[in-house]
C-alpha cells in the first residue's frame, strides 16, 4: 500500500510539473495566443481555398510577387507542449512556419518565392496543428526591382545590418551602403576573464575595447558580403544614448559607459572617404546634420532602416526619427523606406529555427485605429541557403553575438548556458538572434519617402503606437 501510495504521489507529481511547464510556455507570450492576428492595413487582393491541405494559387499572381496568406489555424493537445508548426511544401522545397503554443485563430503564411510559372500548388501539412478546410485571403504586393537601386542600410549598432538586411546588401553589394550610427559600447559586461568588474579603471577599460571591437566588426563584416570599404562608414554615437540626444537636442551627451562625449575616439577607426565630412558632437543636431550628409552623399533610392512603430529598442527608434528629419531637411523625396524590426515588441519573435520563414508578427490593431502601423506595401527578399549559410557566418564574426563572448572561461557560465540550451532544444523556441534572423527570407515594410513630408503620415511613421496593440 505504500508503495503504490509513492508511486501515485509520484505520477502527480510528474503530471502537475509538466502541467506547469506547459502553463509556462502559454503564460510566457505578452498576448492573447488564440487571438486572430489584424492589421487594419492589410488589403485583400485575391481568395483561394485551401481544400485537403492543397492551396493553388490564382494565375494573376506573379511569380516574384510578395504573397502573404491569412490562414485559420488551430493547435492541437499536443501543441501546447511542443512548438507547433506548419510545413510548407511546393516544387521549389520546404518551408516551415512556426505557430505559438496553444495558438489559434489568423496567422500570415509567407508564401513568397515559394512556387514557379508551372505549378502554382502550395502543401499545407499541420505539425501539432490543425488546418481545417478553408477560405484564404490573399495579400499581394508586386515587388519593386532593386536593380542599378541604391540602398542605403542603417544600422543602429554592429551587427543590426546583418541581422535584417545581410541577404539584402550582399546581392546588390555594388550598389550598397552600410552606416552604423552607435559604437555600441555599453550593454553587458562581457570579458569579466580579462578585466576586472571591481575596478573602476578597468571596468572602463573594458567598455572601451568592446566598442573598438564592436566598431570594427561593424567595418569589416560588410566586406564579407562585397560592400566597398568606401561605402560602409560608422558614426561613432553612443551607445544606449540616442533617445536622451532625441529629448535634449541641444545638449552633449556622454557615453553611457566611458564618461566622455568625444565620438571622435570611435569615429576615427573609418577608412571611407566619406567619413571626412563627418562633424560635430554627440548632440541630436549634429546626429540629424551627420545623416543628412550621408544621405545627400550617397543619394539612395532605398534606405533600410528600423520600424519606430514595433522595434521597441530607443536606438533603433531614434535612428530612424534622426534619418526621417534629415530627409525633411534636405526636402529629399526620392525612393523608399524599407523598414525592419530586430527588437520586437515581444522578442518571441519570430519563432523557430534558422531556416524557417519571416512573416508578418502578433498584431491586433483596431478597425479605424489611428496609430496603427503604417506601410503602403511589404517587400520579402528570398534568402536561400548557401546565403543563409554566409549571413549567419557574417553574424559568427560579429563579436556580441559569437556564443562565446560572455565569460567563456567561467565554469558557472559554461554550466548555466548549457541548461539553458537544453532547455531551448527541448521546447523548440530559440532566442538568440542567430536562430531568429538566419530565415529563408528578410522582411521589410515599404513606405515611400515622399510620405515623411506629409504631416499626417510623418506621425505615423514614428508614432511608435503600436506598442497598444499586444493588450
Amino acid at each position: 500500500m505504500l508503495l503504490f501510495t509513492i508511486l501515485v504521489v509520484l505520477i502527480l507529481g510528474v503530471m502537475c510539473f509538466l502541467m506547469s511547464v506547459m502553463r509556462m510556455h502559454i503564460k510566457r507570450f505578452a498576448y492573447d495566443v488564440t487571438r486572430d492576428y489584424y492589421y487594419d492595413c492589410l488589403s485583400q487582393h485575391f481568395v483561394a481555398r485551401l481544400e485537403g491541405g492543397v492551396i493553388k494559387l490564382p494565375q494573376e499572381v506573379d511569380i516574384n510577387d510578395t504573397v502573404l496568406a491569412a490562414v485559420s489555424v488551430e493547435t492541437s493537445w499536443l501543441g501546447k507542449w511542443l512548438l507547433p508548426y506548419i510545413e510548407i511544401e511546393t516544387r521549389k522545397g520546404i518551408w516551415k512556419h512556426y505557430i505559438e503554443y496553444g495558438g489559434r485563430g489568423v496567422r500570415y503564411l509567407n508564401f513568397s518565392d515559394m512556387f514557379d510559372a508551372e505549378s502554382r500548388e502550395i502543401f499545407l501539412r499541420g505539425r501539432r496543428v490543425s488546418l481545417e478546410n478553408q477560405e484564404v485571403r490573399l495579400t499581394v504586393y508586386p515587388r519593386m526591382s532593386l536593380d542599378d537601386k541604391k540602398i542605403l542600410v542603417l544600422a543602429p549598432h554592429a551587427d543590426d545590418a546583418e541581422l535584417a538586411a545581410y541577404g539584402l546588401y550582399e546581392k546588390y553589394a555594388e550598389n550598397a551602403m552600410v552606416v552604423t550610427v552607435t559604437a555600441s559600447e555599453a550593454g553587458r559586461f562581457h570579458y569579466e576573464n580579462l578585466f576586472s568588474k571591481r575596478c573602476p579603471t578597468e571596468t572602463k577599460e573594458q567598455y572601451l575595447e568592446k566598442g573598438r571591437m564592436r566598431v570594427w566588426n561593424s567595418l569589416t563584416v560588410p566586406l564579407l558580403a562585397g560592400v566597398s570599404s568606401e561605402n560602409i562608414l560608422q558614426l561613432g554615437f553612443f551607445d544606449t544614448t540616442l533617445k536622451t540626444l532625441y529629448r535634449h537636442p541641444e545638449r552633449e551627451i556622454p557615453s553611457a559607459k566611458l564618461e566622455t562625449a568625444d565620438v571622435g575616439i570611435f569615429r576615427r577607426a573609418n577608412k571611407s572617404a566619406i567619413s571626412e565630412g563627418l562633424h560635430g558632437g554627440s548632440n541630436w543636431h549634429d546626429l540629424v546634420d551627420n545623416m543628412a550628409y550621408v544621405i545627400e552623399s550617397f543619394r539612395p533610392d532605398v534606405i533600410v532602416t528600423p520600424s519606430p512603430n514595433i522595434d521597441v529598442h530607443t536606438d533603433h527608434q531614434c535612428t530612424t526619427i534622426a534619418a526621417v528629419e534629415a530627409l525633411k531637411k534636405l526636402n529629399y523625396t526620392n525612393g523608399s523606406l524599407f523598414l525592419y524590426t530586430v527588437h520586437y515588441l515581444t522578442d518571441d519573435y519570430p519563432l523557430g529555427n534558422v531556416g524557417a520563414t519571416l512573416s508578418l508578427p502578433p498584431f491586433f490593431s483596431e478597425e479605424g485605429s489611428s496609430d496603427m502601423l503604417y506601410f503602403h506595401s511589404i517587400y520579402s527578399h528570398p534568402v536561400d541557403k548557401k546565403t543563409q549559410n554566409r549571413k549567419l557566418l557574417a553574424l559568427d564574426a560579429m563579436n556580441d553575438i559569437r556564443p562565446n563572448a560572455r565569460n567563456y572561461m567561467d565554469w558557472k557560465y559554461v554550466l548555466r548556458k548549457g541548461l539553458s540550451l537544453l532547455y531551448h532544444d527541448l521546447t523548440s523556441i530559440r532566442s538568440d538572434l542567430i536562430s531568429r534572423f538566419v530565415r529563408s527570407n528578410e522582411f521589410f515594410y515599404v513606405v515611400p519617402i515622399s510620405d515623411v513630408h506629409n504631416q499626417e503620415t510623418y506621425q505615423k511613421i514614428i508614432s511608435r503606437g503600436g506598442k497598444n496593440h499586444l493588450h
